[in-house]
């Protein structure tokens, strides 16, 4: 069965999303939105061992293949190929991801804090839904595992007698093609911020606001509560 992207984008209407790439601040941002105006906060990578747990290799085979008997190997792919794999399981996960939003957004806004290729976000969304973060190639590379949520996995590569090579490999997956990756989110009609060591959270937060609208949603449901009590 198909559904028709008309029909996604319908119920998707609640939904903003935080979209882009790595190292973007797109989880910071969301949390912000979440604590400033009470939208339920979702987050794609959360949610992974779930998406996994349903998958099968016929329809999901990136998500659903086994890696649990070479890791070493699995880290040591060359990067075109493993970046490849990457990008072929974000839209895997993107369909897990849509049927979630879905859900959790019929009566709520939800703020979503996900990687999905833009081609996907065009044909189930609008733009002022959606706001590109990104960053660029030199922060990524320097500053990719520096977060709690990639800890474990650095510490796992880590763990090998290579694992600095394997380490280096895995990151020149993760930037692999990147300024065609690159080209793509700023050419792709969606409105975007490219991270900078200038930039301040203040400011980045501002940006999102005003290009959600919510703080003329927040403006408009103080004076319609000002209005009742009356």
């Amino acid at each position: 069965m198909k559904i028709s992207d008309n029909i996604i984008k319908e119920q998707l209407k609640n939904v903003y999303f935080l979209s882009g790439g790595a190292y973007g601040g797109k989880t910071t941002m969301a949390k912000l939105i979440e604590q400033k105006y009470g939208i339920y906060r979702y987050r794609q990578g959360d949610n992974f061992d779930r998406f996994a747990a349903i998958a099968i290799p016929e329809f999901q085979p990136c998500i659903s293949l086994d890696r649990s008997q070479d890791w070493h190997g699995f880290f040591s792919q060359k990067p075109s190929k493993y970046a490849a794999w990457m990008q072929a399981e974000l839209e895997e996960e993107a369909e897990f991801v849509i049927m979630d939003l879905i859900k959790l957004s019929q009566n709520r806004k939800v703020i979503a804090d996900v990687i999905i290729p833009v081609d996907i976000l065009k044909r189930i969304t609008n733009p002022n839904q959606v706001m590109l973060l990104f960053a660029p190639e030199e922060m990524r590379r320097k500053h990719y595992f520096d977060r709690a949520d990639k800890n474990e996995v650095y510490q796992f590569i880590m763990s090998f007698p290579d694992g600095k090579q394997l380490l280096n490999n895995v990151i020149e997956a993760l930037v692999y093609d990147g300024a065609e990756r690159r080209k793509e989110l700023i050419n792709s009609g969606f409105s975007y911020i490219e991270r900078t060591d200038h930039d301040t959270i203040e400011n980045t937060l501002s940006v999102i606001e005003k290009h959600f609208g919510l703080v003329d949603q927040k403006v408009q449901r103080t004076q319609n509560e000002n209005t009742k009590g009356r």
